[in-house]
């Protein structure tokens, strides 16, 4: 039997706030690997060169059918009437909400509901608004509740959703998904050349006005500062149409100087964002909280150094990889941040670039794509053929193995 998966989404490419489309894009192609599964994804609309991109991993875009007066992701509420899903997966609040309308036509009620999740939001709000916070995540356990299936986006949330379903007696719908190396950015080849100025890369949001003090920018802003030499600089990009001249101003008030620092924007290419790994000397995740840290972890695919925060979901990860306790900093102290960053520095170029690969290479080792999204792939299966219908003796063993654990793709 055929499993007919669809995905909802806003787009096919990812921007630079675009842990949802990119976390999307590669749950999309992974779960295309497999045999005797369609990949759809729903959107809003698409471009040819993005259907010709996705059709050569096997993956299908669909248009949602177009409502007057609707804002364009709730139309995803609204398939075309001809298009067949078993199961369908949201992500997040935005991308969970239409399946909640869409599960209301008799057309797809039989759907069996996927609810990813990659943020906390009542974390979030410790740093932006406490009672916003509150309320999205009552809305996001809400949709997990009616969800048949939750997969978290790495440990850190898979542990805390635990808790959160853990009232309703849900927790072992949970489903940590932790994610691997993108091997789209494994051929990007580093300059072996030392350079003068070494070059601090921070990737912000779409929004970086709004999530400033959340993501830490004032932190790498600081760190810089403290440093004292000009010979570091941080580079700062943010997405295509957002407020560079605004966050500039409020990275300056927290000591940098312009000499110091360089903001840009640049758009959803996945080739700039490469050259853009390749520019810079290390990338550096800051933030006071993060579910995750999905473009940190683009850095380190393409054998970038990485910084990342200990209160994050990748590190977490990594200090489960030989070597990757190093590039975790467990501090909001901007004087630890700088000495990080400074010992990074001081390593030869050779030496940084050579355990950055082996750190890759050690955490590809740890967190596969393929293992969890095998033993996702049979869960789906079995919401909705049942089990006696599908599962060969390989399938029923590998699902036995993976049935609690929280770690797959060991």
């Amino acid at each position: 039997m055929t499993l007919k998966v669809t995905l909802l989404s806003s787009e096919w490419k990812s921007s630079t706030n675009g842990d949802f489309s990119t976390i999307n894009r590669e749950l999309a192609i992974q779960l295309a690997k497999h045999p005797n599964v369609d990949v759809s994804v729903l959107l809003p609309n698409c471009s040819e060169v993005d259907r010709s991109s996705a059709e050569s991993h096997n993956v299908k875009l669909v248009e949602a059918d177009r409502v007057p007066g609707f804002e364009p992701v709730l139309c995803l509420s609204f398939p075309p009437r001809d298009h067949t899903i078993d199961c369908v997966i949201g992500h997040g609040v935005h991308l969970g909400r239409p399946i909640a309308s869409m599960k209301r036509n008799p057309n797809y009620s039989h759907c069996k509901w996927i609810q990813v999740v990659h943020s906390a939001p009542e974390e979030d709000g410790m740093y932006k608004d406490i009672s916003e916070g509150q309320k999205m995540q009552e809305t996001e356990i809400q949709l997990c509740k009616m969800a048949d299936q939750v997969i978290t986006i790495g440990p850190k949330l898979a542990e805390a959703y635990k808790c959160y379903l853990c009232p309703a007696k849900q927790e072992e719908k949970v489903f940590d998904l932790t994610p691997s190396i993108f091997s789209e950015f494994l051929a990007v080849e580093q300059a072996a050349i030392e350079r003068k100025i070494f070059r601090i890369l921070v990737i912000g949001s779409g929004d970086s006005c709004e999530d400033f003090n959340v993501k830490g920018y004032d932190i790498a802003a600081k760190a810089i500062a403290e440093l004292k030499d000009e010979s570091y600089k941080l580079k700062f990009v943010c997405a295509a149409g957002g407020k560079g001249d605004i966050v500039a101003e409020n990275l300056l008030h927290h000591g940098i100087s312009r000499n110091q620092l360089i903001v840009c924007s640049f758009d959803d290419n996945r080739e700039v964002l490469a050259n853009l790994f390749c520019e810079v000397d290390l990338a550096i995740m800051p933030s006071r909280t993060e579910g995750f840290g999905t473009t940190a972890l683009e850095a380190l695919s393409a054998g970038l150094p990485v910084l990342v925060s200990g209160n994050s979901g990748l590190g977490e990860a990594l200090k489960k990889v030989p070597l990757g306790s190093q590039s975790v900093v467990d501090s909001e102290d901007p004087k630890e941040w700088a000495r990080e960053i400074k010992r990074v520095h001081q390593k030869e170029r050779d030496v940084r670039l050579s355990e950055s690969r082996l750190l890759r290479e050690k955490y590809l080792e740890k967190y596969s794509w393929e293992e969890p999204c095998k033993s996702l792939v049979i869960k789906m299966k079995n919401l909705v053929f049942g089990k006696a219908l599908h599962s060969s003796p390989d399938c029923e063993e590998t699902e036995r193995n993976k049935q609690g654990e929280s770690m797959p793709g060991q």
